[in-house]
């Protein structure tokens, strides 16, 4: 199925966000996926930094789309894809920073970090952990398999898709999904603010 010829602009797309409806994440790789690659790749030179960059951007843009609805969906694009790569570089350039044990958590923006009602849930950890695994626990085994590999494992998408046999796209929509929807958790066991 061609997406781009059921889709004609950028506005649709944007309701589809809205919407909760999953398809605008294919739809936005589909018309937009070329030029946010172009974008982080001018600007990082690294085909796997511009991957986890692609990804962060498709989540942010999950996550941020409501409540914002952008006019230019394209440009809104290109200004995630540029921050998101130049925040990039920032981090690895960082002193005494070992990207290979890092754990990619720019998926997870400043914003979430700092709407968790216990100030000091995120030095203990473990009412955070219990919270996390209670919801791991709820989910598919695909589902769960993704957000291991990548938040624990700090594998690529790449490799996530080669050890789970999911194809890359739909690895990025469950990623997008279900940072959403944990979020939406946090906040029904109380212990993240709703906005």
């Amino acid at each position: 199925m061609n997406l781009e010829n059921r889709i004609k602009d950028d506005a649709e797309i944007v309701e589809l966000y809205w919407q909760r409806n999953e398809i605008a994440i294919e739809y936005t790789q589909q018309k937009y996926e070329t030029l946010c690659i172009s974008i982080s790749n001018n600007i990082l030179s690294n085909h796997c930094d511009v991957e986890e960059c692609l990804s962060d951007m498709y989540i942010a843009t999950w996550n941020t789309i409501p409540p914002q609805k952008p006019n230019s969906l394209k440009m809104y694009l290109c200004k995630l894809i540029r921050r998101i790569s130049i925040n990039k570089v920032t981090y690895n350039h960082a002193e005494k920073r070992d990207t290979r044990k890092t754990i990619s958590f720019e998926e997870i923006e400043t914003d979430i970090q700092q709407n968790f009602l216990d100030d000091n849930m995120t030095d203990d950890n473990s009412h955070l952990t219990a919270v996390i695994n209670k919801y791991l626990s709820c989910l598919s085994e695909k589902r769960r398999a993704v957000l291991v590999l990548r938040y624990w494992h700090s594998m690529s998408l790449f490799e996530i898709s080669e050890r789970t046999g999911i194809k890359i796209n739909t690895v990025k929509t469950i990623l997008a999904r279900e940072m959403q929807s944990m979020k939406n958790f946090f906040i029904k066991e109380g212990v993240y603010k709703s906005e």
